[in-house]
């Protein structure tokens, strides 16, 4: 079939016009039904759209997996416990059934346990991402836990809580509210300027200015995790 230039001259300049209006309608934030600000949850109530940076994201992950862990292990040492109290090789009846016994050092023991917890959350090495989600985990969810920790930029949960706070206080003296995705993805960003966080996410333009901006991203990077 015989398709005549002028054609393909005409085609070739609407798909160039297309993208130019792209551009231009670019500053405008273009979101699917998923991100709308109110969301139905699964029992029928609403509630506000909540969007994590991948800093959040990775605490969140981790702090579950943790959960899950600590879960299975509990489980399982209750199992045999009861099995030794079965056979009367385990611990004495006084502690089963509540006497004082040693329990000030179980609180120890547990203070000590959240201790331990708190600093292997702080260093990334202490526990590594293979170990934490279980040799039986799916394959995604190691990619997922290393994809989050190299491009996290902030580590541990007091620079994490801090970062929330700062991109909260900043949105509240902007021009427009910013919707969660953007506050979500300055957070993830490691912009140099003003001009690179507006050229990444381009509906900040009309909703911040590039002043207010640069001091955000000066304060940012001063909470950034070294690697």
């Amino acid at each position: 079939m015989n398709v005549s230039t002028s054609a393909l001259g005409v085609r070739r300049r609407k798909a160039a016009t297309q993208n130019i209006d792209d551009e231009e309608n670019s500053a405008v934030l273009k979101l699917g039904p998923e991100f709308q600000l109110d969301q139905i949850t699964n029992q029928g109530e609403k509630q506000k759209l909540i969007a994590l940076n991948l800093s959040e994201a990775r605490l969140l992950i981790r702090a579950a997996l943790k959960e899950r862990k600590n879960y299975k292990k509990s489980k399982s040492n209750n199992k045999n416990t009861t099995t030794n109290t079965t056979t009367g090789t385990g611990v004495s009846g006084g502690r089963l059934n509540g006497g004082n016994g040693n329990h000030d050092g179980d609180n120890i023991e547990e203070d000590d346990e959240d201790d331990e917890d708190e600093d292997a959350e702080l260093k990334e090495d202490e526990i590594s991402n293979m170990e934490l989600a279980g040799p039986n985990s799916n394959e995604i969810v190691h990619k997922t836990l290393n994809y989050l920790t190299n491009f996290s930029r902030f580590k541990n949960r007091s620079s994490v809580e801090t970062i929330e706070k700062l991109l909260n206080d900043f949105n509240e003296h902007c021009n427009q509210p910013l919707h969660p995705f953007e506050l979500a993805q300055l957070g993830s960003l490691e912009c140099e300027d003003s001009e690179e966080a507006k050229s990444l996410i381009p509906s900040l333009t009309n909703k911040v200015s590039d002043v207010q901006l640069q001091t955000l991203l000066t304060e940012l990077r001063k909470y950034q995790t070294l690697s």
